[in-house]
């Protein structure tokens, strides 16, 4: 009984920490906020959470473990969240037929975890993370694409961290304006965005005529 009632009261402070940092965000969120909303004090709040990033990670963990099989069910294992991608062997051309299924498989995820799917965009900690994963995944796909054409470490880095920092940066402008738009729209919106993403590096892409 007493484990049931602990486990009560660690969702009721999750969720009270949700609505903090979808109202305050990540920064400005409140101690004393989430614990007068999920009433109790601030030093029994410690108890079932020592830090800020240990409330986030309990809320996050289920839609980045989701983000994750995703991923890997949509590359056949190739790519990870979890893991350093050090070869991915997928050509443009391969990878076009997928961004349906990519934005249909976020758009369900958003629709089935939407607050969850929003402070993991939205958060900077995270969001750095995913955006540091997205840098080294594209200079992977860069060398196997060739898309460039100087194999300078200096330029070629600065142009994998420019490429990822928009993609990134498009994907969480969409999923900011998510409540504003119904499934089908955001679906329609992240395909359109992705296929045109995609659309800039074929024509330098020697891996697409594959």
């Amino acid at each position: 009984m007493a484990q049931v009632l602990k486990e009560i009261q660690r969702d009721k402070i999750l969720e009270a920490a949700k609505q903090e940092l979808l109202q305050y965000g990540y920064r400005d969120a409140s101690m004393r906020r989430i614990a007068a909303q999920a009433k109790m004090t601030v030093g029994n709040l410690y108890r079932y959470f020592e830090s800020k990033d240990q409330r986030i990670q309990a809320i996050t963990s289920p839609a980045l473990t989701q983000l994750d099989q995703l991923v890997r069910s949509l590359t056949d294992d190739r790519i990870s969240l979890n893991q350093t991608n050090t070869s991915v062997g997928l050509s443009i051309g391969e990878l076009r037929p997928k961004i349906d299924r990519l934005a249909r498989d976020l758009t369900e995820l958003s629709v089935r975890m939407p607050q969850e799917m929003r402070i993991l965009m939205l958060h900077s900690d995270l969001s750095e993370q995913i955006s540091s994963w997205l840098v080294s995944l594209l200079e992977v796909l860069a060398k196997e694409w060739a898309l460039f054409p100087f194999n300078r470490d200096a330029e070629f880095h600065a142009l994998c961290r420019m490429f990822s920092a928009s993609l990134f940066q498009g994907v969480r402008e969409v999923f900011s304006q998510a409540g504003e738009l119904d499934p089908d729209q955001l679906c329609e919106v992240l395909r359109i965005y992705f296929g045109l993403f995609l659309n800039m590096f074929s024509p330098a892409a020697k891996g697409d005529q594959r």
